[in-house]
């Protein structure tokens, strides 16, 4: 093992902005943070020819002590060395340092300053990144808990035979996805499971990495039971705009629910609650993301209506925990900031519940209704050699029934099905209409009604399979 170290002084700079201004640039070099305080900072990294090099950097007061320790020659670790020191001049000197410093505390040393009803038990004087992202520690618990949940639930429908690439949407279905009928049939525990539920291993990359992004900082500002709460509140309104918009498939994704806590954050950044610094530079890149991914929202098989519902509810919350952060020791302030929004979604339920059409229900109870007629018009025709006026009548209201099928929003695959049908019913209707004539004159035109009814039959029967 080679080293080389050097002592730099940095005047009028706390020691905290040092660690944070270096960890800035080193993360972007690919260096692995093993563990920093607000006065010291140790990374590793692993050469292209896997050789190792340690970079230890300390703060006392002014002066910087940089070291680097490594399987290289003495000249690479002074390299190291030098461009650290060259990149944290460069930085301070750039006429953006002080935005972009308090971002940087921000992010590696934020305080939990809105948890006043929690003592904030979070050391922040020793901290490695592992035992950050995967701490369940009382100011961060939420969001690994949701992160390894939703990895598992996915492993655990791939372990029992769904692809772990693309499952079928009635696999989704099965484990709970989102879906207008059965949502307004009863099944409305699905607006919740759905935020747990990913179409594979890429939907859930994304959405997971996402969630951490957020949830990592956010959680500990305003606390892990408030950060729960908010992030359900969203997976629900999420789905409920899910529905609106949509009136078939499976809807999943966690996304709603991360749309939702990105909402949140970006309405405390609109309030006085953070430095302006602060608000000023995040504001700059959490609202071009959020305009950005929902323009990338806009394509086909994105639920931008579950990104919406989140984002709005996720507002709510945000601006109402401002109002009881500003106001701490207000009880009745404070039990607002939780019902209003529990009963924004409540009230919103209520709304769907009775205003939504669910022409999938409706749908079903035409076919039941279409096939007791067809029942009742086969049996009348069965008994008699000629069928009567009774039974073109109960064709003509299948016929009726079909029609009103017909005008209903559904998929392709159900129109081109009704199509077919409605096909059917009329050449019913036509056959008992010429069974009804002179048969001599008739036989050609039964005869051929007959090879039509067939022929439809066994498309009917093919698309039921």
């Amino acid at each position: 093992m080679t080293s080389y170290s050097i002592k730099a002084d940095f005047e009028n700079v706390e020691p905290q902005e040092i660690i944070a201004a270096s960890l800035s640039i080193l993360q972007k070099e690919g260096w692995f943070v093993a563990d920093y305080t607000d006065s010291k900072l140790k990374v590793t990294k692993n050469t292209f020819d896997t050789q190792k090099a340690e970079l230890i950097l300390q703060v006392t007061k002014n002066e910087v002590f940089i070291e680097s320790n490594s399987e290289l020659t003495e000249a690479a670790n002074q390299f190291i060395v030098n461009s650290l020191a060259d990149s944290l001049l460069k930085m301070l000197a750039s006429p953006t340092f002080d935005t972009e410093i308090n971002a940087l505390k921000n992010q590696f040393f934020i305080s939990v300053p809105f948890q006043n009803e929690e003592d904030d038990d979070s050391n922040t004087s020793k901290k490695s990144v592992f035992k950050t992202v995967f701490s369940f520690g009382k100011n961060l618990r939420v969001t690994p808990f949701i992160i390894i949940l939703n990895i598992l639930i996915l492993v655990a429908m791939v372990l029992l035979g769904n692809s772990p690439m693309l499952p079928e949407p009635s696999a989704i279905l099965k484990w709970g996805g989102v879906n207008r009928s059965l949502v307004l049939s009863g099944d409305w525990w699905r607006l919740l499971s759905s935020c747990f539920l990913h179409y594979g291993i890429i939907h859930l990359a994304f959405n997971m990495w996402a969630l951490y992004s957020i949830g990592l900082f956010l959680e500990r500002m305003i606390g892990s039971w408030r950060f729960a709460f908010a992030y359900g509140l969203a997976g629900l309104a999420g789905g409920l705009n899910s529905i609106v918009w949509h009136n078939y498939g499976a809807g999943a994704g966690a996304s709603g629910a991360i749309f939702g806590m990105f909402g949140l954050f970006l309405a405390l950044l609109t309030t006085n609650l953070l430095d302006k610094g602060y608000r000023t530079a995040m504001l700059r890149n959490v609202v071009p993301m959020i305009l950005f991914n929902l323009l990338i929202g806009t394509a086909g098989q994105i639920d931008n209506a579950a990104h919406l519902g989140g984002l709005l509810s996720g507002s709510i919350c945000g601006y109402l925990f401002a109002w009881h952060f500003k106001n701490p020791k207000n009880r009745w302030i404070n039990i607002a900031s939780i019902l209003l929004p529990l009963l924004f979604i409540l009230f919103s339920a209520f709304v769907v519940k009775s205003k939504l059409p669910d022409p999938f229900t409706t749908y079903k109870t035409l076919m039941t209704s279409i096939s007791s007629l067809e029942k009742k018009a086969l049996d009348i025709e069965s008994l008699k050699t000629n069928p009567t006026q009774e039974s073109i009548k109960i064709w003509e209201d299948a016929i009726k029934h079909i029609k009103k099928a017909q005008a209903l929003e559904l998929n392709a695959d159900i129109e081109l099905r009704n199509e077919r049908l409605l096909f059917y019913l009329q050449k019913r209707k036509q056959m008992a209409v010429l069974s009804t004539k002179d048969l001599t004159e008739s036989i050609l035109a039964i005869r051929k009604t007959t090879q039509s009814i067939d022929s439809i039959l066994s498309l009917l029967n093919k698309v039921s399979e």
